[in-house]
């Protein structure tokens, strides 16, 4: 009999301890749940943001026979900028309205087009740009783009206006090359472009952002400034 209840004494303490560990074991497993459900909880994809930067450009060519250059933005282009905001990356896709002096590089050698593809005011190219960013601290993030250019194209915007409206107040050295007679230019123009860009979100309400951006265009040493409206995903 004593046998008998020291054996279901060991078997008692053996299973009170057994179910303690037990205990301790569920409690360990659901603080890792928990942890785990924390981390979820920062989503993978935070949001994304519809933007508008406008830019200078401050490149021109040498001898330049356009019109009288008085600031910065005299010529220039205007980006219409998506973002999208994947954890700390950024990833964008930039659609470029364009109205810059180009510089065609061609046998005979560098051939500028003041105002001039095809008859018009412009050179009226367009690019496309795919960009990357990444969330350098804080909030900061650096962007690097890669811009594809053509033309030439119809302009979104001012493109119902002719070129002696554009040309007013300008005041050209030499008004007959407002319409581009070069023998040797060419119809068609494809060109890369590079850019880099920082951008800060600023909290503006609730799930919104106002996102300024301030950046460099290399190609034409254009100077890019704007804002975007950052859109959470909450």
């Amino acid at each position: 009999m004593k046998n008998t209840l020291l054996i279901l004494l060991l078997f008692c303490s053996f299973f009170i301890f057994s179910q303690d560990k037990s205990v301790n074991d569920i409690k360990e497993i659901k603080k890792t749940i928990d942890e785990v459900l924390d981390r979820g909880n920062d989503k993978i994809f935070k949001g994304f943001s519809l933007g508008l930067l406008v830019q200078g450009q401050t490149k021109y060519p040498t001898p330049y026979f356009g019109p009288e250059v008085s600031g910065l933005y005299n010529d220039g282009a205007y980006h219409y900028v998506v973002d999208f905001y994947i954890k700390n990356f950024l990833v964008g896709f930039q659609l470029t309205d364009e109205y810059f002096y180009i510089e065609n590089i061609e046998s005979s050698g560098a051939v500028w087009k003041p105002r001039g593809y095809n008859g018009s005011y412009s050179s009226l190219t367009r690019a496309y740009w795919i960009s990357l960013g990444y969330n350098i601290f804080n909030d900061l993030n650096l962007k690097f783009s890669v811009g594809f250019r053509n033309g030439p194209t119809k302009s979104i915007l001012m493109s119902d206006k002719n070129p002696s409206e554009i040309s007013q107040g300008f005041n050209y050295d030499n008004p007959s090359i407002f319409f581009n007679q070069s023998v040797n230019s060419i119809d068609k123009y494809s060109e890369v472009d590079y850019s880099l860009s920082v951008n800060y979100p600023i909290k503006l309400y609730k799930s919104f952002k106002l996102v300024p951006e301030l950046g460099y265009s290399f190609k034409y040493a254009g100077i890019m400034a704007g804002v975007s409206v950052l859109f959470l995903n909450q």
